[in-house]
C-alpha cells in the first residue's frame, strides 16, 4: 500500500511539473469571481486519477488533479469546466449547475468501436478476430502520388510499398503484403472498392478515400478464394451527408520536386585529367550530361467536392485534376477524373439503391530511363549541339560508344499514351424483415439481400515517333520511324449476397452467403511503320510510310490479341459472439477459375478465426491499467490465380510456310504442352495474434506471428520429349515458406485541450524461404540463378548475382568472394573453402559463396503527430535493417578501366585507384550493408475554424517534406531506388537509373 501511495505522489508530481508551462499562461486573474471550486475526479471503479486537466472553457486558466484526484480552480457562475484526461471522453460542465465533488470519467474506447471493413462486411475492431490493418484518410501521408497506396507507406506492418522513381510521374508503386508469396504467379495483392473486387486504383483520388483495410491472414483473405494469397487490399471512400446539409470542399497543392544525391561522375576537367591519357577522346567541349537531361519536376492538384443529402438520399461528386512533370525532360501525365455516388434508402427501408460512376483521362508522356543511363556514361566533353550545324544535336554514331544522344532521345522523340477508364457499379438491397414486418425493422436485427453490378474498363491508346531529324536517323537515312497501339481491358462482375444479424439476449449470431460471377477480357492491337514523306503528321499517318516493304517484318509490323477468363465462387461465413468476449468465426468459398487445369478448375478455401477478450473476464477487473486484452487465432486457406491465360492449353503459333501440292502454305503447330492438372498455387495461413489498450487507453495496438505455406508453386519446368510436344511445361511444383512477427502500436503521450502528442510505431520481423522445388513428377535441381546483370554495354550481360535455393531465404547473394587485388591491380577472390586467394580469371563455379542477403530481415517505420491548437505537425521516419544491397552503379561506373570512351565515378580514381580489371565477373566487392532510416515525410499545417463566416467555415493551409533526410550504411544512392520487393530484392540488374528527388508540397483544403 505504502508502494502504491509512492508511486502515485511521484506521479501527481511529474504531472505537475508538466502542467508548469501551461499555468505559466494563464491570463490575469478574472474580475468578480464567485469564488474557489474544489471538487474530485475519479474513474468508473471510484479510483482518484491523478493529472487530470480541469480548464476553463474559452480562457486560458487551469490546474490538474493530485494525487487524491482533487483539484481547485477560481471560477465565475456562468463559466463552463473542461475536464479531460488521456484515454477518456472530455466533459464539459457549467459551474452554477454541477456537482464537482465525484466527478466519474468514463473511458474513451473509440478505437474499439471503430468499424473495420472485412470482406463482404464490417465488424468493429473489438470484436475482428484475423489480422486487419486499419488505415483512417487522416493518417495519410500529404505527399504528390498517382498511386494511393503510397500515402499509407509505412502505417501498417508487413506491408512493403516501394517506387524506386517516385519522382517519375508515370513510375507506379509496388505493394507486397507478408513477403514474397509466388516463384511465378502475380504478387500483388486483390484489390476491393466499395466491395467491388479488381478495380483499379489508381482510379480513385485520394481525397475520395474514407479508409484502407489491409487484410493479412488467411482467415481475412480466404472469403476471396483464388485471388487472396497475396493480402487483399480493402478500399472504403466517402459517402454523402446525411445531416441534410450542402457542402463543398476544395483541396488542391502545388508540390516542386528537386533532385538529391546526383551520382559524383568526372567533370569534363577531371575527364581530360584521368580519362584521355586511357585513352577516351577530348572532343573540346563542356556538358554536364546529367544537368542536361533533368530539371526541376513540378505537379500542381486540385479536387472540388459537393455533397449532401439526408439519411433517406445522400450524394457526393468530386471533380480533380492533376498535371504533373517528372525530373526529366520528357516524362509528364495530365489527368481528369470524378467520382459521383448516389445512395437512396435508410436502414428500416424496404429497398436501397446505390449507384457509382468514376470516369478518368490520363495521358502520358513516358520518361526514357535508359536515356539517363545514357547521360552517365557519355563523354563530358562531346557538345550537346552538332559543331557543323547548331540547329541539330550532335551525332554519337562513330565518335562515343554509349549510343544515341540523351538529350536529342528526350526531347524529339514522342513516346506515350492516352488512358481512359471508367468503373461503374450499381446495388439494389431488399430489408426482408421490412418485407416481412416494418417493425421488426426497427429492431437491432437484420436480414437483407443484395445484388450489385459492376464494370470496369481502361482503354489505352499508346504512340511512338521517331522524326527524320535525330541522328540515328539522320545517319541511317531513315525519315521517320512511327507506331501506334490500343489495348482494352474489361472487368465485369456480378455478385448475389445476404447477410443477417441476430441477438438473442447476450448472444449474437451473423450470417452471410454469396454468389459471385466475374468476366474478364483484354485484346490489342498495334501498328508500325518508317521513311514518311513527312514529319508533320507524326504517328497520325501510318499509312503514307514505305508502303514498298509490307512484308518486311523490321520496317512494317501488324499485331493483335485476346484473351479472356472467368471466375464464379460461392461463398459463406458464419460467426458466433457472446457479449464481445468469446467469437468465433468460420468461412468457405468454393470457386472456379478458367485459367486452370480440365481437372483442377474447382476448389474450396475454408477460414476459421476465434477470439477472446480476456479483458471482460471478471478476474481481469481488479488489473486496472490493463483496459482492453483480445487473443486472436486463425487459420485459412487461401489461392494464387494470378497467371496467364491459356496455360493449361496447346497453344499455336505460325511455323513459316511448306510446298504443298504446287504451292506456299503457311503452317502452324503447337508451342506449349497441354497441363490438364495446372492448378492454383495453395497457401495455408496460421495467425496468432493480441491486440490490446493499456494505462487508460493510452497505449494500444497488436501483435501477430504468422506462419504461411505456399505449394504447388505454378513455373515453366523440364519436360520429356516424347511424349510431350516442347521440353518444358508450365505446371505446380514446388513450396515457400514465409513466417515473421509484426507490430503496431499507438501511444497517446498527451491529451489536453489544446496539447496532443501521438506516437504510431509498426514494426515487422519477416522470414522468406524456398522449401522445395521438386515433387513426384518434375524434378528440379534444387536452386535456380537469380538477378541477372544486363550490362551488355560493359561487356557482361546474363551473369547472376543471387540464388534461389531450397533451404535458403529469398534475396541470397551468391558470387566470388572478394580477397583483394594483386601487384598487378588484378582481381583476387577465395576459393570453395576459402584457404586460398586465386586470381578471379581462374576461378571456378564452385569457387562462389553465399555472401549476403538482399531481403531486411527487419523493418520500421514511426509516426510522431503534435497538435497545438490550430497547428499540427507530423514526422514520419521509416527505415529497414539487416540486409545487403548490390551496388550495380558502382560495379559499372566506378572502375576506371570498365569502357575507356564511357565516364565513371569520382571513386574509380579515389578508393579504387589501384584496379586495373575492369566488368568481369561480380564479387561481393561491390556488396554493401543496405541498413537506413529516413525522415519521409514531415507536414506542418494551420487550420481556421470560421464558425461565423456565411461562406468558408474551414480553412487549412500546410506545407510538406518527402525524402528529407536519409541516415544510410553505405555512399550513393537513395535507398528507396533499391528494389526490395519480389524474387530478387536487393539486387539492381541493370544501370537503368531514375533520379530521386526532394519534394516540398504546398497544399490548401477549403470548406464551404
Amino acid at each position: 500500500m505504502k508502494k502504491c501511495k509512492q508511486k502515485r505522489i511521484i506521479l501527481w508530481l511529474l504531472c505537475s511539473i508538466l502542467a508548469l508551462p501551461l499555468q505559466a499562461q494563464q491570463d490575469h486573474p478574472v474580475q468578480s469571481p464567485q469564488g474557489s471550486i474544489s471538487g474530485a475526479v475519479t474513474d468508473s471503479n471510484q479510483d482518484p486519477l491523478i493529472g487530470v486537466v480541469v480548464q476553463i472553457k474559452d480562457k486560458n486558466k487551469r490546474t490538474v488533479t493530485n494525487v487524491d484526484g482533487k483539484f481547485t480552480i477560481e471560477a465565475e457562475s456562468n463559466d463552463i469546466l473542461v475536464i479531460s484526461y488521456i484515454g477518456y471522453k472530455t466533459q464539459e460542465l457549467p459551474v452554477g449547475e454541477t456537482d464537482f465533488s465525484n466527478i466519474i470519467m468514463e473511458e474513451d474506447n473509440r478505437m474499439l468501436e471503430e468499424v473495420v471493413v472485412i470482406g463482404y462486411g464490417s465488424v468493429k475492431a473489438k470484436e475482428l478476430t484475423s489480422s486487419v490493418s486499419h488505415i483512417s484518410s487522416d493518417q495519410f501521408l500529404s505527399i504528390s502520388a498517382n498511386n494511393p497506396m503510397m500515402q499509407i507507406q509505412g502505417k501498417a506492418a508487413s506491408v512493403s510499398i516501394t517506387n524506386t522513381a517516385m519522382a517519375d510521374p508515370n513510375s507506379d508503386a509496388s505493394v507486397q503484403i507478408r513477403g514474397i508469396s509466388s516463384r511465378n504467379a502475380g504478387l500483388g495483392p486483390l484489390y476491393v472498392v466499395d466491395g467491388i473486387a479488381g478495380v483499379n486504383i489508381q482510379n480513385i483520388n485520394p481525397n475520395d478515400i474514407a479508409s484502407i483495410d489491409v487484410l493479412k491472414d488467411g482467415a481475412a483473405s480466404a472469403i476471396y478464394g483464388t485471388r487472396g494469397s497475396n493480402g487483399v487490399i480493402v478500399i472504403t471512400t466517402k459517402r454523402g451527408n446525411t445531416d441534410g446539409k450542402i457542402s463543398v470542399s476544395y483541396n488542391g497543392y502545388v508540390a516542386i520536386d528537386n533532385i538529391i544525391n546526383k551520382p559524383a561522375l568526372l567533370n569534363a576537367r577531371e575527364f581530360r585529367e584521368y580519362r584521355v591519357p586511357g585513352g577516351a577522346t577530348d572532343f573540346g567541349a563542356s556538358t554536364d550530361w546529367f544537368d542536361e537531361v533533368t530539371q526541376t519536376g513540378v505537379t500542381q492538384s486540385h479536387a472540388v467536392t459537393l455533397s449532401g443529402g439526408n439519411n433517406k438520399f445522400n450524394y457526393r461528386a468530386t471533380v480533380d485534376c492533376r498535371d504533373a512533370t517528372g525530373v526529366d525532360l520528357r516524362s509528364e501525365r495530365k489527368e481528369y477524373g470524378a467520382r459521383v455516388t448516389l445512395n437512396q434508402g435508410g436502414s428500416t427501408d424496404l429497398f436501397k439503391f446505390s449507384v457509382t460512376a468514376a470516369p478518368r483521362v490520363i495521358n502520358r508522356d513516358l520518361s526514357d530511363h535508359g536515356a539517363i543511363d545514357l547521360a552517365l556514361r557519355s563523354n563530358p566533353t562531346f557538345p550537346v549541339w552538332d559543331a557543323d550545324d547548331p540547329t541539330l544535336y550532335s551525332d554519337f554514331t562513330g565518335k562515343l560508344p554509349t549510343g544515341p544522344n540523351p538529350v536529342e532521345t528526350l526531347t524529339l522523340i514522342e513516346n506515350g499514351s492516352e488512358t481512359k477508364m471508367l468503373d461503374w457499379n450499381a446495388s439494389a438491397t431488399l430489408n426482408i424483415l421490412a418485407a416481412i414486418n416494418p417493425e421488426w425493422a426497427l429492431s437491432n436485427n437484420s436480414f437483407n439481400t443484395q445484388v450489385t453490378i459492376s464494370q470496369s474498363i481502361i482503354d489505352n491508346f499508346d504512340y511512338y515517333f521517331n522524326p527524320s531529324t535525330t541522328s540515328v536517323n539522320r545517319f541511317n537515312n531513315i525519315t521517320g520511324m512511327a507506331s501506334r497501339g490500343y489495348s482494352k481491358a474489361k472487368n465485369e462482375s456480378l455478385e448475389w449476397v445476404s447477410t443477417g444479424v441476430y441477438h438473442l439476449k447476450d448472444h449474437t449470431f451473423n450470417g452471410m452467403a454469396g454468389y459471385s460471377y466475374n468476366y474478364a477480357e483484354d485484346s490489342g492491337m498495334s501498328a508500325r511503320n518508317r521513311n514518311f514523306v513527312s514529319d508533320a503528321l507524326s504517328y497520325n499517318n501510318l499509312g503514307s510510310g514505305d508502303s514498298e516493304a509490307k512484308l518486311d517484318s523490321d520496317r512494317v509490323g501488324m499485331s493483335s490479341s485476346k484473351a479472356s477468363s472467368k471466375l464464379i465462387g460461392f461463398f459463406g461465413r458464419i460467426g458466433y459472439n457472446y457479449k464481445s468476449r468469446y467469437m468465433v468465426t468460420a468461412s468457405l468459398r468454393y470457386e472456379g477459375s478458367s485459367r486452370f487445369g480440365e481437372y483442377n478448375k474447382w476448389g474450396a478455401f475454408p477460414a476459421v478465426s476465434g477470439g477472446w477478450r480476456i479483458s471482460e473476464e471478471s478476474f481481469m477487473k481488479e488489473i486496472k491499467w490493463i483496459n482492453d486484452l483480445k487473443l486472436r487465432a486463425d487459420f485459412g486457406v487461401t489461392g494464387n490465380q494470378n497467371i496467364p491465360n491459356y496455360k493449361s492449353l496447346a497453344l499455336y503459333i505460325p511455323f513459316g510456310e511448306t510446298y504443298y501440292n504446287g504451292e506456299y502454305i503457311a503452317v502452324v503447330g503447337p508451342n506449349t504442352n497441354i497441363n490438364p492438372n495446372l492448378r492454383w498455387e495453395k497457401a495455408e495461413n496460421w495467425n496468432i495474434g493480441i491486440d490490446f489498450s493499456l494505462f487508460n487507453n493510452i497505449v494500444s495496438g497488436s501483435l501477430n506471428y504468422y506462419n504461411r505455406k505456399q505449394s504447388d508453386l505454378v513455373g515453366d519446368y523440364a519436360a520429356p520429349v516424347p511424349p510431350n510436344i516442347v521440353p518444358t511445361i508450365y505446371a505446380n511444383v514446388g513450396t515457400m515458406k514465409n513466417s515473421g512477427f509484426e507490430a503496431e502500436i499507438q501511444i497517446a503521450a498527451v491529451r489536453t485541450k489544446d496539447f496532443s502528442y501521438h506516437i504510431d510505431l509498426v514494426g515487422e520481423v519477416n522470414s522468406n524461404t524456398f522449401e522445395s522445388f521438386s515433387n513426384d513428377v518434375y524434378k528440379g535441381r534444387g536452386y535456380d540463378d537469380a538477378a541477372h546483370l544486363g550490362l551488355g554495354d560493359f561487356g557482361l550481360s546474363g551473369v547472376p548475382v543471387q540464388r534461389i535455393e531450397e533451404g535458403k531465404r529469398v534475396g541470397t547473394f551468391y558470387m566470388y568472394s572478394y580477397a583483394g587485388i594483386n601487384a598487378n591491380g588484378k582481381w583476387l577472390v577465395w576459393n570453395a573453402d576459402k584457404t586460398q586467394k586465386i586470381p578471379i580469371s581462374e576461378a571456378k563455379e564452385s569457387d562462389k559463396h553465399y555472401v549476403g542477403n538482399g531481403l531486411p530481415r527487419y523493418r520500421l517505420s514511426m509516426t510522431h503527430t503534435f497538435n497545438y491548437k490550430a497547428f499540427d505537425l507530423s514526422l514520419s521516419l521509416r527505415g529497414a535493417f539487416d540486409f545487403d544491397i548490390y551496388h550495380t552503379f558502382d560495379y559499372a561506373f566506378s572502375l576506371k578501366n570498365a569502357q575507356k570512351g564511357y565516364n565513371v565515378l569520382r571513386d574509380a580514381y579515389d578508393q579504387n585507384l589501384y584496379v586495373e580489371d575492369g566488368v568481369a565477373n561480380p564479387t561481393d566487392y561491390f556488396l554493401r550493408k543496405g541498413d537506413y532510416l529516413k525522415l519521409d515525410v514531415a507536414t506542418i499545417g494551420y487550420t481556421l475554424n470560421l464558425k461565423e463566416n456565411r461562406f468558408l467555415s474551414r480553412l487549412r493551409v500546410y506545407v510538406t517534406g518527402r525524402n528529407l533526410f536519409t541516415i544510410k550504411a553505405y555512399e550513393g544512392l537513395d535507398p528507396d531506388f533499391i528494389p526490395v520487393n519480389g524474387l530478387t530484392p536487393g539486387a539492381l540488374t541493370s544501370t537503368s537509373y531514375y533520379p530521386s528527388s526532394l519534394q516540398v508540397l504546398l497544399g490548401l483544403q477549403l470548406n464551404f
